[in-house]
């Protein structure tokens, strides 16, 4: 062997060393954005429960002022507060509002999902370019075995053939 097959086989075993750190360094790289996507995901569909609880009891404290502004206007015009019409009103008003409370809830619930499985889609699309870049590395390492060996079995690219 000859130092420009030599030199050659090295320069074929470097550049592919080379390649196959770079595509085992961007699998790295997919699987920390992966992780990310996920915590990102998990922290947004945290938020969007919290604040559907949030908009729940600001539901529900609007309704009890609706409901003893109701009671005080119909006991200053002299009803009964507590029995027939009046009682109907409270309890009219207060399903009414625990009705928007609950389909706070329910809409932040279903918001929390979406943005769940969302995250885990990018995060698995992370997770899918992780794996091709591990392949690619193990190609690139079996090609730079290859054009080395076909190098070192023939003398180098431009040796003379018997």
């Amino acid at each position: 062997m000859g130092i420009e097959t030599a030199l050659l086989v090295g320069l074929a075993a470097a550049g592919t060393a080379v390649s196959v750190y770079g595509q085992q360094q961007q699998a790295k790289q997919a699987d920390a954005i992966a992780s990310q996507q996920e915590q990102i995901a998990r922290d947004d569909a945290a938020y969007a429960a919290s604040e559907a609880q949030l908009q729940a009891r600001a539901i529900r404290k609007a309704a009890d002022k609706q409901r003893a502004e109701a009671r005080a206007a119909l006991a200053g015009s002299g009803v009964v507060v507590g029995a027939g019409t009046a009682e109907q009103i409270d309890t009219e008003i207060q399903q009414q509002s625990e009705e928007d409370a609950l389909m706070a809830i329910y809409d932040g619930k279903n918001r929390a999902r979406s943005i769940t499985q969302g995250g885990n889609l990018a995060a698995q699309r992370s997770r899918n370019a992780a794996d091709a870049a591990r392949i690619g590395s193990w190609t690139s390492a079996l090609q730079g075995g290859a054009t080395i060996a076909r190098g070192w079995n023939t003398g180098g690219a431009n040796a003379p053939r018997a």
